[in-house]
């Protein structure tokens, strides 16, 4: 509650809703020149066109009010060099992230459901309980189940696999991309596992022998199955690369986006995705951008809508011809 009528007096304020002390900012605001100015240090804020209170050195107080800016944002992101350098090598790759977040696991749950599919092998039963294991761990608890194993002075991997290693899986720009890159597979593969499994068991066994008979042979899993299977999977796998270029849980989780870029003008790390970009943005940090975010996360989902269209568009073309 005020202390008097002028705001400038001070206020009580309450931690716990029992005790109460006195606060009184250290900014006092000017309503007749409408300035705001530090007590301390006699520093002069202004108000400016783009909505926040600056010194004449450039620092500005957050938070603002809203102005409308059109597409200044947007002009920022590609004209500004502080900003266009970073964001270019994020968008770079938020896109290898997806990719290889899709085409890794894919191709090892292809390969695992092929073996597994006949019944010929021996506990297949137990094999496929077996690989659905990490799947059945929710990603964030497995990401920091990982960061301390992944921990560079005392992690199992560095200590009892590696013997004493001194690696700096989650502190080193590449070492940490890489690290990112498999703990997210080692997620991502007993779905990829279970998907095809149900495809491959979907299609008749009268559409196989009868490509046996006419001497498919060997051939029959290249080009009967794999079509076959490609045609059933490939809106989930686009759905999967839409999920992966925003997969904030297991970036955030286990390495928080870093090792942080220190040439970089802005708070951004080496393993940071669009997403985490559009969350420092808005959140990190006392200099919160929040119409810089916003502005992003409109090109994040410009972006996954035009690869989600293209990629159906091709799918429904590749099932014509099969």
């Amino acid at each position: 509650m005020p202390v008097a009528d002028d705001p400038n007096s001070g206020s009580l304020r309450t931690a716990d809703g029992i005790s109460a002390g006195a606060y009184r900012s250290t900014l006092a605001y000017d309503r007749g020149a409408d300035t705001i100015t530090d007590r301390a240090t006699g520093i002069v804020y202004r108000p400016t066109s783009d909505g926040v209170f600056a010194a004449p050195d450039g620092t500005r107080l957050s938070p603002g009010w809203k102005v409308f800016v059109g597409l200044d944002n947007f002009e920022r992101i590609l004209t500004d060099r502080d900003i266009r350098g970073p964001f270019l090598g994020v968008l770079v790759w938020t896109f290898l992230f997806a990719a290889v977040s899709v085409v890794v696991p894919f191709g090892v749950g292809l390969v695992l459901a092929t073996i597994l599919d006949g019944k010929r092998l021996r506990g297949h039963r137990i094999y496929r309980s077996l690989i659905m294991l990490p799947y059945a761990f929710p990603a964030f608890l497995a990401a920091l189940v990982w960061q301390g194993m992944l921990n560079t002075d005392y992690g199992y991997v560095n200590v009892s696999l590696l013997d004493g290693a001194h690696i700096p899986w989650l502190t080193d720009p590449w070492p940490a991309r890489l690290s990112v890159l498999a703990v997210n597979v080692w997620i991502s593969f007993p779905y990829m596992f279970l998907i095809c499994t149900g495809a491959l068991q979907a299609i008749p066994a009268e559409v196989t022998e009868a490509a046996r008979i006419d001497g498919a042979g060997r051939q029959v899993l290249r080009h009967i199955k794999l079509p076959l299977l490609l045609t059933a999977v490939t809106p989930m796998l686009i759905a999967t690369f839409a999920f992966n270029f925003n997969n904030f849980n297991v970036i955030h989780m286990l390495t928080g986006g870093g090792p942080k870029d220190p040439d970089a003008p802005i708070e951004v790390g080496f393993t940071d995705l669009l997403i985490s970009l559009v969350y420092k943005l808005a959140f990190g940090g006392s200099n919160r951008q929040y119409g810089l975010a916003c502005a992003v996360s409109i090109l994040i989902f410009v972006v996954v809508a035009a690869i989600s269209v293209i990629g159906l568009r091709r799918s429904r073309a590749f099932e014509e011809q099969t």
